[in-house]
């Protein structure tokens, strides 16, 4: 299991929810998305938002693909 910030272990289930939501977003990226963006930004991201508290993998998603999506 992963420990959060504040020390608390994420549940084998939000480890999951975390990579399907890194794995949809990275998928969901055309092939010049992937070639600007960085998979370990958006893995920070999510990391980042379970460690605070989310645990839905739609809105980890979202959080992850939020800053990369541009006009």
């Amino acid at each position: 299991m992963l420990k959060a910030a504040n020390q608390n272990e994420l549940s084998a289930e939000t480890v999951r929810n975390m990579q399907i939501a890194l794995d949809l977003a990275w998928s969901s990226l055309s092939p010049e998305q992937r070639a600007q963006s960085s998979k370990t930004l958006f893995a920070t991201r999510i990391v980042d938002a379970a460690e605070a508290g989310e645990r839905s993998t739609a809105r980890l998603l979202v959080l992850a693909l939020t800053p990369a999506i541009g006009p």
